[in-house]
């Protein structure tokens, strides 16, 4: 029984370390953007954009963001940083 509840124990902890980063998402407008580290901050946090950045409702790319826009970013935290996933823009 001992060995039983320690191996339900180790699974229970290997499932729970190899879950990925789970996306989250913020709406608000665009106070900045910092075009030569392809960025931009809603909510004083600043968003990094990737090659697979997707994006909706009108944006084709990074070039399209504008201050005041506002937007809802779906995005990753990793490595300290925010990862945009998806922008998109809200009327």
């Amino acid at each position: 029984m001992k060995n039983y509840f320690r191996a339900l124990l180790v699974v229970l902890f290997l499932v729970l370390c190899s879950i990925p980063a789970l996306a989250d998402d913020l709406e608000g407008r665009i106070e900045s953007i910092n075009k030569s580290e392809q960025s931009f901050v809603v909510q004083g946090i600043r968003f990094f954009v990737t090659q697979s950045t997707d994006y909706d409702d009108g944006l084709k790319g990074f070039a399209d963001l504008k201050e005041g826009q506002k937007v809802e970013v779906d995005f990753e935290y990793r490595d300290g940083k925010h990862f945009a996933i998806e922008i998109e823009l809200k009327v």
